[in-house]
């Protein structure tokens, strides 16, 4: 019988940063990432509804999110 492993919180949260980091969308002191057993809840600030959607999209997409918790607030000043 296999078990998976969890995946590293800290090693799953740098990557989100990192990927959410490199992207010309975001910027990145604005976008708070933090994960806790699978479930990564983003909160802070970006420009409008489209990112938001992005950033979600992009922390979905590594390997061992289990859910997304998506705070960001739309600041479109």
């Amino acid at each position: 019988m296999v078990h998976e492993t969890a995946p590293d919180a800290e090693r799953l949260n740098d990557d989100i940063v990192h990927a959410l980091g490199h992207s010309w969308f975001f910027d990145p002191h604005t976008i708070n990432v933090s994960i806790q057993n699978g479930k990564v809840v983003l909160s802070g600030q970006v420009r409008s509804p489209r990112e938001r959607r992005m950033a979600a999209a992009a922390a979905w997409a590594h390997e061992g999110v289990i859910e997304v918790q998506n705070d960001l607030v739309v600041n479109d000043e």
